[in-house]
């Protein structure tokens, strides 16, 4: 049973990502949906603290969970009144969410799909889930889609790649996905952002050969820019040539790469009109 998984919170955030996953369960052909909540410490109120140790109040731990649960119902009747041939499953963690994910992936071999709501200027609150993206998109052995908060889907028709002249392989990660692509009819971008002026004509032409020989198939077009600034590169990219969805590959001009340095929030905060689909 193909089964995508999402994370959730008390955000419009999160609520907007399991519309998404609704919408791409159906589109996708996945049977299942895991909505996956922790208990996290943040969430509880504190009476006091003395002689080292915290004491819950217990009302609040109860209401959290009828909170929960109709946080639950709210998020399956989104989905089942969507997709009803949809099943919807629910899990309540103790732990915290990276390793609540990873336990879970372990258990649940049949999860293909991570969807992470993110917060963008459309937030009206901060959402638990979002914050915790970097070290889930990282750690994560499934391929993840970011979907920015004011995101809403649409059919999936130019998708954009942006990728490394110098690490032309690992566009082997995109065969993998070689049929899906094909019986959804798409067309592919290309690009190749170069933080210097001149350009390595060699790789150029090699990049294409590759693209052409396995990707004969598929429409494609393949484009070069130069910007000092990759990520604004990639948006600019993405947004004057009406992308639909950006694909994130492994290496310096995916957004993977930038998971491990302070461009990330710029990364991916603005981006606030395309998801991102980050392969593994």
């Amino acid at each position: 049973m193909r089964t995508i998984l999402v994370p959730i919170d008390f955000t419009s955030t999160t609520e907007n990502a399991v519309k998404v996953a609704a919408d791409w369960a159906t589109t996708y052909e996945y049977q299942n949906i895991i909505l996956l909540k922790t208990a996290g410490e943040s969430e509880f109120d504190y009476l006091h603290i003395a002689e080292g140790h915290s004491f819950v109040n217990e009302e609040s731990v109860n209401n959290l969970l009828q909170r929960t649960e109709l946080l639950f119902d709210q998020l399956t009747d989104i989905i089942t009144e969507k997709s009803p041939e949809i099943k919807v499953s629910r899990i309540l963690s103790d732990w915290a969410l990276t390793r609540s994910i990873n336990e879970l992936l372990k258990n649940q071999p049949s999860v293909e799909l991570i969807i992470l709501g993110s917060d963008d200027q459309t937030s009206t609150t901060e959402s638990f889930v979002s914050d915790n993206i970097i070290s889930i998109a990282r750690t994560s052995p499934v391929k993840t889609l970011i979907v920015p908060n004011g995101y809403h889907y649409s059919p999936i028709k130019n998708i954009f790649i942006p990728c490394d002249i110098k690490g032309i392989k690992r566009l082997e990660r995109l065969f993998h996905h070689k049929s899906v692509i094909h019986k959804q009819d798409v067309r592919l971008m290309f690009l190749n952002i170069n933080t210097r002026e001149k350009e390595d004509e060699d790789k150029k032409r090699e990049l294409e050969e590759y693209i052409r020989e396995h990707l004969t198939e598929i429409p494609s077009s393949i484009h070069y820019s130069h910007d000092e600034n990759v990520i604004k590169g990639i948006l600019t990219f993405a947004t004057s040539n009406e992308a639909d969805l950006i694909i994130a590959l492994p290496g310096q001009h995916s957004f993977l790469y930038y998971l491990a340095s302070r461009s990330i929030s710029e990364g991916i905060y603005q981006n606030t009109q395309q998801p991102v689909l980050i392969l593994k």
